[in-house]
């Protein structure tokens, strides 16, 4: 489970919008989470952010 400071907050609100990206990130393993949590907190626009939620929307499991 992701602790240290939680999700970044722009992350958590993207998450929350994109109910398809919200569900890929929960199916993901903890180790994708950190990194995608690590990718966030490097995002310095919301445009980045968006990105990266969006990304995780596009993702595709089996």
């Amino acid at each position: 489970m992701i602790k240290e400071d939680g999700l970044p907050v722009g992350l958590g609100f993207g998450l929350a919008m994109n109910e398809k990206a919200l569900g890929q990130f929960s199916m993901m393993t903890e180790d994708e989470k950190r990194q995608v949590v690590d990718a966030a907190r490097g995002a310095q626009t919301k445009e980045q952010m968006a990105q990266i939620v969006k990304d995780i929307a596009d993702m595709e499991f089996f």
